[in-house]
């Protein structure tokens, strides 16, 4: 028995577990690709103040990692030491504010739009173009079509991996592309969103080009994490991620059953359930294929977990 299994097995003989406690449990359908390793202590919480209680007496030389819904995340095989923490649907709810809304960390960020369109609330629509819940899009400052996180909240509330709270306003974090500073060592437990008063028909109409756009530029029904490699910032390169992909004929590369889908350059389609470092090598030899013929090195969107 590890020290970090003793030490939950200590704890609930004391305390009743509120969500579910898993020891070496399998994260491959954790992830979407489909593949990866074991979480030593897997948690899926349902009570923040049970959540803040273990962290904080948890001792801190145990490593701690939150997973979503995990549509970007990539788990190695090894998988993951420590203590692995996902929200459960106690964190699912949706609430108005006189700014907007304000939503539970583990509610899907579709869900928050197809709530936007029922209430004709506006400004969130593009939600419904990304996969996963509202606190790993914060985590990650996640967007599309011109719209992302950092554009539409304006306050956040969590915890730090010691157990303390956290409440953060607009001023308190700044978000770059696809980053969130403070996601290394935060869980965010609840998201304020802004958004005013719309025409419900104006919001379902963006929503269905949204799902359109969608449909015509990216793969579906298959295991994926969706948008691989980082755009590359202008002053990098005028070029996206997929273009340089392509550029580079790195479109075409095929490693063991993984490849990228022919209907978008930058989103890996996954054909095989045998390993997840399969993956990561894929991702490794596109980089150094791109980085010499373009000088342009694309940095992994795709979060990669664990050990190998």
């Amino acid at each position: 028995m590890s020290q970090i299994i003793k030490f939950f097995e200590d704890y609930k003989s004391s305390k009743k577990i509120e969500g579910k406690l898993l020891y070496n449990h399998s994260l491959a359908k954790s992830s979407w690709l489909g593949v990866g390793g074991a979480a030593e202590v897997f948690y899926l919480c349902e009570s923040f103040s049970q959540l803040s209680d273990i962290l904080k007496k948890c001792p801190k030389k145990f490593n701690r990692t939150v997973i979503g819904q995990g549509s970007n995340i990539l788990i190695r095989d090894g998988g993951i030491k420590g203590l692995v923490i996902k929200l459960g649907k106690n964190f699912q709810n949706i609430n108005r504010s006189k700014e907007g809304i304000i939503a539970g960390g583990a509610t899907l960020d579709r869900v928050i739009a197809k709530y936007c369109e029922k209430e004709s609330i506006s400004g969130l629509e593009f939600l419904s173009g990304i996969p996963g819940n509202i606190g790993g899009a914060f985590a990650m400052n996640a967007g599309c079509y011109n719209n992302d996180l950092d554009q539409v909240f304006y306050a956040a509330e969590g915890l730090d991996y010691n157990g303390n709270k956290i409440k953060l306003k607009k001023s308190d974090v700044t978000l770059d592309y696809r980053h969130n500073p403070m996601s290394s060592s935060t869980i965010f437990t609840q998201v304020s969103l802004l958004a005013s008063k719309g025409k419900k028909e104006d919001i379902k109409n963006k929503i269905e080009k949204i799902f359109k756009d969608r449909i015509l530029a990216q793969p579906r029904g298959i295991k994926t994490g969706g948008s691989t490699f980082k755009n590359p910032d202008e002053k990098t390169s005028p070029l996206k991620a997929w273009e340089l992909i392509q550029k580079s004929d790195c479109h075409k590369i095929k490693l063991d059953g993984v490849s990228f889908s022919k209907k978008h350059s930058n989103f890996i389609e996954n054909k095989q359930n045998v390993s997840a470092n399969l993956i990561e090598d894929f991702c490794r030899l596109v980089q150094k294929n791109v980085f010499e013929k373009t000088g342009v090195e694309l940095l992994m969107e795709i979060k990669i977990l664990g050990e190998r």
